[in-house]
């Protein structure tokens, strides 16, 4: 918007409040403090006032008056917004002229720049507080046409008061076990598995490769009596069990199954004490509850593979899981 002239004595001007305005608002947030008779409640400081209003996401706005080169007033807002009208509105924070400049329209001009903002933005509101002692800013209110919500009281939460609020709702959720704390240089593990069955349900195998820098473990095993799913949770199961130390472990898995379980099933199915959606309990909840407690002890991350991609390990593990099923079938073991 750009700025307005006026025809005071005092020839002010209103201009948008821009980078390099911060002193100039710091000051008149304190000089307004002092007004407020609450000096000590202000900690506003140019830094400040620079991160919020001219930052990189921008939470309030302004206009300043300007008389030659000295900045003698300003409008702060923001956008609120009205679910009854379903459109933003215009808070105005504060609204300040310096005494010696106050009675010569700098703040009726403010006033009247803000409504512009909300006529050309199609705003529904335009709201402000106002001191219930300030008897010659109320009379200056009532003559533009704005009206005390006389019905409404506002009510605010402030410091000690919030945090106490935010530690009250936590204290009441249960405490989740604490993960271990996992160093940076903590040993990674790249871990990839994977389980079937010949037929499914039937004989099953399972297998894990677990890669540490040049080592390369494999592990594997099976039963005769088994679904696909098992498998290939225990495949995931015995690799983290088979860790000894807690490690950074990247874990792949060609299962949506075990990924989606463990990572966003999981939480529900806890809650609802391993009862699924459908009330039953959940399937396989004794390797979930297994692999739930192998988990805890590592930072691991989940990764999805597509199985028969020509991945190196992912295809070694489906040569060990047929491997397994094999010696089932032909009774090995």
């Amino acid at each position: 918007m750009a700025a307005r002239e006026s025809k005071s004595p005092f020839g002010f001007r209103i201009e948008p409040a821009r980078p390099g305005d911060e002193e100039d608002i710091s000051r008149l947030i304190h000089a307004l403090a002092e007004y407020e008779r609450a000096p000590r409640d202000c900690v506003a400081t140019p830094s400040k006032v620079r991160t919020q209003m001219f930052g990189e996401r921008p939470v309030a706005y302004g206009f300043l008056a300007r008389v030659g080169n000295k900045v003698v007033g300003m409008a702060v807002y923001y956008l609120s917004f009205s679910t009854w009208l379903t459109k933003p509105g215009l808070y105005l924070e504060d609204l300040f002229v310096l005494p010696e400049y106050r009675k010569h329209g700098i703040g009726g001009a403010l006033l009247e720049t803000l409504a512009k903002v909300c006529v050309e933005n199609d705003y529904g509101r335009m709201e402000w507080a106002c001191l219930e002692w300030n008897e010659l800013a109320k009379t200056q209110y009532r003559k533009i046409g704005a009206k005390p919500m006389e019905e409404w009281r506002t009510w605010r939460m402030t410091g000690d008061a919030i945090r106490d609020l935010a530690e009250r709702g936590e204290a009441k959720k249960p405490k989740a076990k604490r993960k271990p704390e996992v160093s940076d240089d903590a040993d990674l593990i790249v871990v990839y598995t994977d389980g079937g069955c010949r037929p499914n349900p039937g004989i099953g195998g399972w297998a894990a490769v677990l890669v540490h820098g040049d080592r390369v473990k494999e592990l594997s095993g099976g039963e005769m009596v088994s679904t696909n799913n098992r498998m290939e949770l225990l495949a995931a199961i015995n690799a983290l069990e088979a860790l000894k130390k807690t490690c950074r472990v990247e874990m792949h898995t060609d299962s949506q199954y075990v990924k989606n379980g463990i990572t966003q099933w999981i939480h529900g199915w806890k809650k609802k004490k391993w009862m699924a959606k459908s009330n039953e309990p959940v399937k396989n909840d004794d390797l979930w509850k297994r692999l739930d407690k192998a988990v805890e002890r590592h930072d691991v991350r989940w990764n999805w593979v597509r199985g028969h991609s020509g991945e190196k390990y992912n295809e070694r593990c489906d040569e060990l899981c047929a491997q397994e099923i094999e010696k089932l079938s032909s009774g090995g073991r």
